[in-house]
């Protein structure tokens, strides 16, 4: 499995144990939310990337 893939099932599952309210109780939900979302654009923009080297 590529990096890029590692990266976006990576912040799928990040932003699913954020959607529960046990999982990091002390930080708050957008800030959760922010950071698997910069984690899914940093992954499509690897797998963009990958692609693109790859011809």
């Amino acid at each position: 499995m590529r990096n890029s893939f590692k990266l976006i099932i990576g912040a799928l599952m990040f932003m699913l144990a954020a959607l529960r309210p046990d999982f990091a109780s002390f930080i708050p939900l957008w800030i959760k939310a922010g950071g698997a979302g910069i984690l899914l654009v940093l992954g499509l923009y690897q797998l963009w990337k990958e692609r693109e080297w790859r011809g």
